[in-house]
């Protein structure tokens, strides 16, 4: 009885090329638009490879087994011929061809092959847990691998043996720190390695000329890119997402494009602190018992209407008045007027009468506790229908445009921008307006708080050089006329 493979699977004309290039190349790389069927187009030719070649095995990669369940294992889609649903992957393989196994993802052929999908990052573990001894090897959305980067532990088995393939499809996320973009230079100018770059314009154009309805017509671009724009205050996730733009900085940094920004106009350098000027510290609180959610703090000066970030730090497991230590061996320490805390700092935790500031006042006693953000703010007269409010996410970014950093007192602050990223909703495939809450993300807080700080200017009577006393942040009016003058 002869089987048909695909069953429902037709390949699009930008598909076919990228089956072609899979087929011709022992390494491929497909950057494609988002909705293009990247992972349609390299799960089916996995599938064929099984079909073909007896006793072979592939392995399907994604960051983590929830990844790969949603972007694949359990993903249907419409047949536009039937407007029947599909299972992009099992019902597309002759069921008298190959026993799925759902617990462990895994197609077992009946010639003996095998397809394995699985997770990078395996629960619980802070390592691969990919094996070296399967034939193919394919990646989806490689750029999203910046925890580990898995290619150079995977090239030199993958180069030792002619018979194995790497597969790569994905989206790109900027240049910087990047597996997909490293991988793409280590590789050019290897005959057989082979790239495919195209973004919406381009597959629309083939669609086109091949007389088939367009991917996105022009009108649901404008309704995505609008929709980019209210999320992120800016269109970059956009043209990174679909017209697949390798900007430098991945645009799922939340303060990327404002950080290259400092770099470019030079203000990331070291400096000396103003003697004129008192410095102040603003703290983001780590959770008490979990070492893991580190205590930030940042010092600054506030003149001119300049953010002058001069020194930062990071800690886990210490009590908060500890930290008052820390800064007491700080060559500036003389100078520091006083230590803002977050909200959260006049309030009781558990079975403790004494609130963080009460206790952090042992130790120094000129603290403030900052006003609970509404995260939101109104923008009077603003210029567009989608910028009449602002988050305090983006009220720090239009900080930064006035912002001078010390270079080697703040590396890990630089480094935090640079991977301190929104978070990715791994069922719907798209960056949310969250940002991600990992190691990055302590130190981002509290620079939400110096600038919370800067701006709360009625809470410290007028000027931050107040002396004295402590104060707890009252109602105040901002005005955010002339932002975008």
């Amino acid at each position: 009885m002869a089987h048909t493979f695909p069953v429902h699977y037709r390949p699009r004309p930008y598909q076919a090329a990228v089956h072609r290039l899979f087929r011709e190349k022992r390494f491929g790389v497909a950057v494609l638009s988002r909705q293009a069927g990247k992972d349609m187009a390299m799960s089916m030719h996995m599938c064929q490879r099984r079909l073909e070649k007896p006793k072979t095995t592939g392995v399907y990669i994604s960051l983590d087994n929830p990844m790969i369940r949603d972007i694949l294992w359990d993903k249907t889609y419409v047949d536009p011929e039937t407007g029947e649903y599909h299972h992009a992957l099992k019902d597309n393989v002759p069921a008298e061809l190959v026993s799925w196994t759902d617990t462990f993802m895994v197609g077992r052929f009946t010639n003996g092959s095998r397809l394995k999908l699985q997770g990078y990052f395996q629960s619980g573990k802070d390592k691969n847990g990919v094996g070296t001894s399967f034939q193919d090897y394919a990646f989806t959305e490689l750029a999203l691998f910046t925890r580990e980067d898995p290619i150079p532990r995977l090239m030199p088995i993958l180069t030792s043996t002619p018979d194995k393939k790497l597969m790569v499809a994905s989206t790109p996320r900027g240049k910087r720190q990047n597996p997909l973009w490293q991988l793409m230079q280590s590789l050019d100018g290897n005959p057989e390695y082979g790239q495919i770059i195209w973004g919406i314009d381009d597959i629309n154009a083939q669609m086109l000329a091949a007389g088939l309805p367009l991917v996105r017509s022009q009108e649901q671009l404008e309704i995505d890119r609008d929709a980019y724009l209210r999320r992120f205050g800016n269109d970059r996730m956009f043209n990174q997402e679909y017209h697949v733009d390798f900007g430098e900085m991945d645009a799922a940094a939340v303060y990327g494009e404002a950080y290259l920004q400092m770099l470019q106009d030079g203000r990331v350098d070291d400096f000396q602190l103003h003697p004129a000027h008192p410095v102040y510290v603003a703290f983001d609180i780590g959770s008490s018992g979990q070492h893991s959610d580190a205590t930030s703090w940042i010092a600054f000066q506030w003149y001119n209407n300049k953010l002058m970030i001069f020194d930062c730090g990071e800690g886990h497991g210490k009590a908060l008045p500890e930290y008052v230590d820390v800064l007491r061996e700080k060559p500036w320490f003389h100078m520091m007027q006083r230590i803002i805390l977050p909200w959260d700092g006049e309030h009781h935790e558990k079975a403790i009468n004494a609130t963080p500031a009460d206790m952090m006042r042992l130790k120094f006693p000129n603290v403030s506790v900052l006003k609970k953000s509404s995260t939101v703010w109104k923008v009077p007269n603003a210029r567009s229908k989608w910028g009449d409010e602002i988050t305090d996410i983006q009220a720090t970014r239009l900080a930064l445009y006035n912002a001078i950093i010390h270079r080697t007192n703040c590396d890990w602050m630089l480094e935090c921008f640079e991977n301190f990223k929104y978070e990715y909703n791994n069922k719907l495939q798209e960056w949310t307006e969250k940002p991600l809450h990992d190691k990055f993300s302590h130190m981002m807080d509290a620079l939400r708080y110096v600038v919370q700080a800067t701006r709360e200017l009625d809470f410290f009577g007028g000027q931050l050089e107040v002396i004295g006393g402590s104060t707890v942040a009252g109602d105040y009016t901002e005005d955010w006329s002339g932002v975008w003058a």
